[in-house]
């Protein structure tokens, strides 16, 4: 039986239930134990899941944006201004009567100026509280918060997307290391036989029963099954190694979770593709952007709604001149005219919507096909290895023939090769 036969069944079937097959006790490791260190260790799991939480805080966040904002402010400093007094009026009054009165000894009055300026240098401080709520903003803030928790979600789909790629390597490089050990114990079972073969043909050689070139072919193959060997083991070196870099681990990685066939279907089609829709993660993912696109086509059609902010204010340094003891009340903005076009805007978010629309449709089909495609051929290969019984049996006897037919001089040495490795 050759090795390439039972390779996609075996991978196919393995990835769906090696989970519940129990652990053995050795010094290897289960493919439970396996995936567990893939889905921690993965480098590309944990960037997604960095990626995750940085935007769910993000999300977190934001969900009180609509409510009150509440600060304590303070100034202190010192202030230098210049005080200014009118005296026209005085002057008007005062000047003429100052003339009309006599000359009095050692009196010199003079005469007041029209303005009286004073330079005055003084500490100023304050303290209060001061708050502003969004009362209205047209749905602007909502449509933000429902953005980022969009964002959140395809974050969170991202995820799942990065353990499934990293959960079928692992599937892929498990099995393979096990039947590429499979492999190399083929391959040196037919070096041995082709050994003992050429040991046969140099016999019947020595007592003239076959000709030398029977002999020479032989020996080819001899050459060529421990050429063979080397290869398989050399693929398994690597298919090992591929294995101990994945897990991240220091040394040498035995599997122990049996390879296997399950004699029942693991499933129907119409199973799969329901399983397929519910948890496939680029599905997740559309969700997400789909939640983005519609809050985004929210925020721009908003834009020229009015915006109403409660104010309030309450100061601490109450008699202080600078400020009043306490302010309240409510600030109305209506945009009339902006330097970017909100109708453009609006129209690129509602096109960005239909994009992710099409994205969908597309994606509903495409998930569905991609499901029946596998388990087709998950399907396929089982069935396939299931029904290797007549052949394996059909091979044993071709070879017991081929090495019967050799020895009577029936058959040649590549006859006797072709049915080892077979």
């Amino acid at each position: 039986m050759k090795v390439k036969a039972i390779l996609p069944g075996a991978i196919a079937a393995a990835a769906l239930v090696a989970l519940t097959l129990p652990a053995r006790a050795d010094t290897g490791i289960d493919y439970a134990e396996a995936l567990r260190r893939v889905q921690t260790s993965a480098g590309a799991v944990n960037g997604a899941r960095l990626d995750f939480q940085a935007r769910q805080l993000q999300a977190e966040a934001l969900r009180r944006i609509d409510g009150p904002d509440v600060r304590l402010s303070g100034f202190a400093g010192r202030v230098s201004t210049t005080l200014s007094v009118d005296t026209g009026a005085i002057t008007q009054l005062a000047n003429p009567l100052l003339d009309s009165l006599p000359p009095l000894p050692a009196l010199n009055l003079p005469e007041i100026p029209p303005a009286i300026n004073v330079d005055r240098v003084f500490n100023v401080h304050s303290l209060g509280l001061n708050t502003v709520w969004p009362l209205y903003t047209g749905g602007r803030l909502d449509a933000v918060k429902q953005i980022a928790a969009g964002r959140a979600d395809e974050a969170h789909a991202s995820v799942q997307a990065a353990v499934d790629d990293a959960s079928i390597q692992l599937a892929q490089r498990y099995f393979t290391v096990q039947l590429a050990a499979k492999a190399s114990q083929l391959r040196s079972s037919a070096a041995e036989l082709a050994k003992e073969h050429q040991r046969m043909a140099r016999k019947m050689e020595r007592r003239g029963l076959i000709a030398k070139v029977e002999r020479l072919k032989a020996d080819v193959a001899v050459d060529n099954a421990v050429r063979e060997a080397a290869k398989a083991g050399s693929d398994l070196e690597i298919a090992q190694l591929a294995l101990r870099r994945l897990l991240d681990a220091h040394g040498a990685v035995t599997p122990t979770t049996p390879l296997f066939v399950h004699a029942e279907s693991p499933g129907s089609l119409a199973s799969f593709i329901d399983a397929a829709m519910a948890s496939n993660a680029a599905w997740k993912q559309i969700a997400g952007k789909r939640k983005q696109a519609d809050g985004a086509l929210q925020l721009q059609g908003r834009e020229f709604s009015p915006t109403v902010i409660g104010i309030a204010n309450y100061n601490l340094n109450r008699g202080s001149s600078s400020r009043a003891n306490w302010l309240v009340g409510v600030s109305v903005s209506v945009p009339l005219v902006e330097r970017i076009d909100r109708a453009k805007m609006t129209a690129a978010a509602r096109l960005e919507q239909q994009r992710v629309e099409v994205a969908a449709e597309q994606a509903g089909r495409d998930i569905p096909t991609l499901a029946e495609s596998q388990w087709r051929t998950m399907e396929d290969a089982r069935q396939r290895y299931l029904a290797m019984g007549s052949a394996i049996e059909l091979a044993a006897e071709t070879q017991r023939l081929a090495q019967v037919g050799f020895q009577n001089g029936q058959a040649t040495s590549t006859d006797v090769a072709d049915a080892s490795l077979n």
